[in-house]
């Protein structure tokens, strides 16, 4: 039944615009009312170019920095999580995020640098570790961005864009307070525009309990050659506090060259349990992390330019599970050049463009077996073994994209070829089309495939890694029908081939395919000048085989001395989150010093996919309320404060972890207070 429902969405999406416009009258060109907190800013990841997001060639969204503010959001998984299409888990380690029913599926990239690792696919940046203080809008791209952005931007792609010294002009500091994880922050913003050059710098700190779980695992791994005995094993202990430094900073002159720069710490312990949830053992997560890019370009005409970009980005992690630490390294060097021309009078727009980009990883871990299985007081002998390893692997990449207008019709094709050292080279492209009467009707289709590069664990377990791939298809209907309303209607359909999932101690699932339709509906309504309604809702049906596992159950010592190994097949159905997602809110502002806002998120329920686990967990779908209440020019002139509460209902529920089930946080709130000068 599903099935008929998007094939039938899809030819409405089709259909519509061509009645419409037979039907419709000449298109006015009068200013549209603007919503509170409506975008219509500049998108620059779907053609490398600023444009609106409205007739980009592309799925696109962009939040800015006064919906971040008024709604509360102090991460970006906070934010992402009211973008259609998006579900966050919030897992022991950090949010886990999906897309259109695909985890760890999306490119993250902040000021366009790639914040995604090969050390694993779930190790992003997307919770306290990223501050938002100094960010101006996030930019979203639903569907692939491979062409432009290389072969990770798989189910999507998202751009954080910080401020720059032309976009803040003075100094900006905030304080934050919060109960009852005892969260302290504080923020500062420093910004000048001296025209020819600007520069800007942020820096962010955040103090946060974020699991005060009790762990009954103290001691293991002991000296490394056999484990601590069980007397010495077991006690009672809650992880510490977490702790956040992000420092941004950057420096331009003209439109010659910017030279930019981030540094970042984080420490974030947390407590882990076997699916009996008996037995909890604590992990701690710390990280530097940061970059340096020198990026600039030359008009080299009137209709043709010349960019390039080069950078080195670091990431130094390491995970400590009870009393072992783990430290690995991920460091890279990339380079790019872009030549932009405008061609057949200004009617077309070719971007090409070459990329080189050498990644040395080192220690990488590779866990052999599902550690629960060994902290049991019956085991004194035994130690799970973990195998670090090191490789390096070079990309390099050729890349076009060329844009066409056509009376209201504007043309994309797409291609680029990536040449890598340890697997396959590849081809990716795209093509589309997008119709549009002014800002009143939009028409977008289009139809493309991406690929994903594998990660640590596939490239050290196979010898030559097959690279997951994926073609979309997507078709946008976007009206506004009056001043005061805007809808949308997205439908799409993903085919997923050799797609692998990793378990932290399972390992590597069988290479599968999927088919993931789904439909993606927003809608706002501006009731009178001072009050806006929005709504979105996702759709997902999934439709394929199921994910098997190969575990390694259990092994014994033979008579000879040498260690055998037992495998079992476990098959668990592919996971794609929940397939229902909507979000609802209501945003007040009776004066422009007072702003209101109101959230609610419903889920469907989901099954946890754990492949040590017996039987499936399930996640109870529900809803949560959240709130932000925001006053200016108060207590004193230049000054803001905002009250935020999370789950303000106070609704208690569990939430997926990595192996079992948690209670997920009560009501809680946050006290800022800004000031500029």
């Amino acid at each position: 039944m599903k099935r008929h429902i998007f094939s039938t969405l899809f030819l409405l999406l089709i259909l519509c615009p061509v009645c419409m416009a037979e039907g419709a009258s000449p298109a006015k060109n009068h200013t549209m009312l603007m919503f509170v907190g409506e975008d219509l800013g500049v998108l620059t990841i779907a053609s490398r170019r600023e444009e609106g997001a409205w007739g980009a060639p592309a799925v696109a969204t962009v939040i800015d920095r006064e919906d971040l503010l008024a709604e509360g959001r102090s991460t970006l998984a906070e934010a992402l999580s009211m973008a259609p299409g998006f579900y966050m888990a919030g897992e022991e380690g950090g949010s886990r995020p999906y897309l259109r029913g695909i985890p760890n599926s999306v490119l993250f990239l902040y000021d366009t640098m790639n914040l995604c690792s090969d050390l694993s696919k779930g190790l992003h940046p997307l919770d306290y570790e990223l501050s938002m203080a100094p960010v101006k809008r996030i930019e979203i791209i639903r569907g692939p961005g491979s062409v432009l952005w290389g072969p990770d931007a798989f189910a999507g792609l998202v751009n954080v864009v910080p401020l720059s010294g032309r976009d803040f002009q003075g100094m900006e500091g905030g304080l934050v307070g919060g109960s009852p994880d005892s969260d302290l922050g504080a923020y500062l913003n420093l910004g000048h525009d001296g025209g020819r050059w600007d520069g800007f710098f942020s820096i962010s700190t955040r103090r946060r309990q974020e699991d005060d779980r009790k762990a009954q695992v103290l001691r293991f791994f002991g000296d490394g050659q056999c484990p601590v005995p069980p007397s010495g094993r077991y006690g009672s202990a809650q992880p510490d506090s977490a702790q956040y430094v992000d420092t941004y900073a950057r420096f331009g002159y003209r439109n010659l060259m910017n030279l930019s720069a981030k540094a970042s710490y984080y420490k974030r312990p947390y407590a882990m349990f076997g699916e009996d949830e008996d037995l909890g053992w604590l992990e701690e997560r710390t990280a530097n992390w940061g970059y340096v890019k020198l990026e600039g370009g030359r008009n080299l005409g009137h209709r043709e330019g010349l960019r390039f970009a080069a950078s080195y980005q670091w990431l130094e992690p390491d995970l400590q599970v009870i009393d072992k630490t783990l430290k690995q390294k991920e460091h890279t060097w990339y380079a790019e050049l872009v030549y932009d021309k405008s061609l057949w009078r200004c009617t077309g727009l070719l971007t090409a463009g070459a990329s080189y980009r050498r990644r040395r990883v080192e220690n990488a871990p590779v866990w052999e077996a599902y550690l629960p299985d060994f902290l049991g007081p019956d085991n004194t002998a035994f130690l799970p073994r973990i195998t670090e390893a090191s490789y390096s692997n070079r990309l390099g990449s050729l890349f076009a994209q060329y844009l066409h207008k056509k009376g209201s019709l504007d043309f994309v094709f797409g291609l680029r070829y990536d040449h890598h050292d340890p697997y396959r080279d590849h081809l990716s492209y795209n093509t589309g089309v997008v119709w549009s009467e002014g800002k009143r009707r939009a028409l977008k289709l289009f139809y493309g495939t991406a690929y994903r590069t594998p990660f640590s664990r596939q490239l050290l377990e196979e010898s030559s890694p097959e690279l997951e791939k994926i073609t979309s298809l997507s078709a946008q209907l976007a009206i506004r029908p009056a001043r005061s309303v805007q809808l949308t209607v997205t439908g799409f359909r993903n085919r997923v081939e050799n797609h692998i999932m990793e378990d932290p101690y399972a390992g590597l699932s069988e290479p599968n395919s999927q088919t993931i339709d789904g439909v993606e509906l927003e809608g706002k309504l501006l009731l009178v000048d001072s009050i806006e309604l929005g709504a979105n809702l996702t759709v997902l049906d999934n439709d394929g085989p199921d994910e098997t596992y190969r575990l390694n159950d259990y092994s014994y010592i033979s008579p000879d001395g040498e260690v055998v190994k037992h495998y079992i097949d476990v098959i668990y159905p592919f996971d794609s989150g929940p397939d229902s997602i909507g979000n609802l809110w209501v945003r007040w502002s009776p004066t422009k010093r007072v702003s209101a806002f109101i959230h609610m998120g419903l889920t469907s329920s989901h099954q946890l996919i754990a492949p040590r686990n017996q039987t499936p967990l399930k996640v109870e779908g529900g809803w949560l309320v959240d709130g932000t209440l925001t006053l200016k020019e108060f207590p004193v002139q230049n000054t803001e404060l905002s009250l935020v509460l999370k789950n303000m209902t106070n609704r208690e529920y569990r939430v997926e972890g990595t192996y079992s089930l948690r209670d997920a946080p009560g009501v809680s709130m946050q006290l800022w207070l800004r000031k500029t000068w």
